[in-house]
């Protein structure tokens, strides 16, 4: 590696750790100042400066890279041991010859935002006596976790990566993600916890032929909806601009273990996350990251619990702050076509029906149904028979019958039905980069309709049109 190589995967290192600024950084300098003599002005601009020989500085990276600690202080406890806190004032004086080549670092020392940012220079003395000088603006979430590295997915959750993977992205971004939440050793695991791959799933005879449960696992499936409800209601109520989607899968994350349940996405063919949250052009598996959701936002909260073996699913799609008319025609569309197909659902009904249903009232009102996912069956499985396709003159096979347990769950596109995927693998946008909103009820099959088994309850948080 020679000197740009150093200094771009130091600052990577750093920018992996989202709590840098205020686990390492304010307290370096409030050390400066704590030692500095009696009379010094103290300066809330500055750099933070790492230099030496080569050698010293790769040294510093590697070690840095090979820690196994998982906080800001830890994981840099060498790199700050070699670095310095330089006030604005004195940097000039400091970096000397080596200076020269940071064209651009006086105006950012002037401007970066104090709260938030913060300023790191790098410069390696090279064998033959010359300096190879570099910098970086970072940027700080003081609401994430201090915990890392947070790194960007890669192939459907199976590796990371320090930078973001090149895409055709249209106004949405992915943002790094945080480490996996630990889940206690009380709680029941499925088998994809570990390898990634859900094997009795897979193998399961539910996934041709549409299972009817029984009385005590209807029951059971009522208790695990029950909770998946209240886990989809707790997350709704932290939604606001400023609330990173990390933040909301450590809010379900919690509240599923306290549940005494198990997160149903986390490791499911590698998923890195306890819930999907899924941001305006985000069709539907959005990775939960460190972007922050912002005022006119939509976000798709996607909650899937495992309780007592029996697996509830639902989701809704919530208004950031104040959201455009067009935002909340295509919220209250997509939630009004599924309670229509849902009441049009009775023992007998041909489950491809569902998709013209969904597909009229939505047509009608401008949008578009997405084609590639569909509604499941569910119960000890999180997928299984039958498909539910959301779109008129699909093909699906079955009909109802009492005993049946599956969701409807359609995804609705304000411009062209089509969509994409990013590097993740993951998550899916539209192609044209317009919102997407989703609704999924789970749902039981009984004697003269179906059952909302996650129905919303009284304590429910109101729905953008219904505050």
């Amino acid at each position: 590696m020679d000197a740009d190589d150093v200094a771009k995967a130091i600052f990577q290192q750093i920018e992996s750790f989202p709590r840098f600024k205020d686990k390492a950084i304010d307290p370096l300098r409030a050390s400066f100042y704590e030692k500095a003599e009696e009379g010094t002005a103290v300066e809330e601009r500055g750099l933070l400066l790492l230099r030496g020989p080569m050698k010293l500085v790769d040294t510093v990276r590697k070690v840095t890279d090979a820690s196994k600690a998982s906080t800001t202080a830890d994981r840099f406890k060498v790199l700050l041991s070699r670095c310095k806190w330089v006030p604005c004032s004195a940097a000039k004086g400091v970096l000397g010859d080596a200076g020269k080549d940071l064209d651009g670092l006086q105006g950012k020392l002037d401007k970066y935002n104090l709260d938030r940012q913060y300023v790191v220079v790098v410069v390696i003395e090279e064998a033959d006596g010359s300096l190879s000088s570099f910098f970086d603006v970072g940027t700080s979430v003081p609401s994430a976790t201090d915990v890392g590295p947070w790194l960007y997915v890669l192939d459907h959750g199976r590796e990371r990566a320090p930078t973001r993977p090149g895409f055709n992205y249209n106004s949405l971004r992915p943002y790094r993600v945080s480490p996996d939440m630990p889940v206690p050793d009380h709680i029941a695991k499925p088998d994809y916890f570990t390898t990634g791959d859900p094997v009795a799933e897979r193998r399961s005879e539910a996934r041709n032929v549409p299972p009817i449960l029984s009385a005590a696992q209807a029951d059971s499936m009522r208790h695990a909806c029950r909770i998946g409800r209240e886990i989809l209601d707790a997350a709704h109520r932290v939604v606001r601009p400023g609330v990173t989607t990390d933040e909301i899968d450590r809010v379900v994350h919690d509240a599923t273990i306290a549940a005494d349940a198990y997160p149903a996405p986390l490791h499911y063919v590698n998923f890195p996350k306890s819930v999907c949250t899924s941001v305006n052009e985000v069709v539907c598996h959005g990775i939960p990251d460190l972007r922050e959701l912002e005022e006119g936002d939509i976000v798709n909260i996607d909650v899937s619990a495992i309780v007592n073996g029996y697996h509830a699913d639902l989701n809704e799609t919530f208004a950031v702050g104040q959201i455009s008319k067009e935002k909340h025609d295509l919220i209250k569309a997509t939630h009004d076509s599924l309670m229509k197909a849902i009441e049009a659902c009775v023992p007998g009904m041909f489950y491809r029906d569902l998709g013209a249903i969904i597909t009229k009232h939505v047509n009608g009102c401008g949008f578009q149904v997405d084609k590639t996912y569909c509604g499941h069956g569910i119960g000890e499985f999180f997928h299984c028979s039958p498909n539910i396709p959301h779109y008129a003159g699909n093909k699906a096979k079955y009909v109802m019958k009492p005993g049946h347990c599956f969701t409807i769950e359609p995804m609705i596109n304000m411009g062209s039905w089509k969509d994409t995927h990013w590097p993740d693998g993951w998550t899916a946008v539209t192609k044209d980069g317009k919102p997407s909103a989703q609704f999924e009820h789970t749902l039981l099959c009984n004697e003269t309709g179906v059952e909302i088994l996650t129905a919303r309850l009284p304590t429910s948080p109101p729905l953008c049109w219904e505050v």
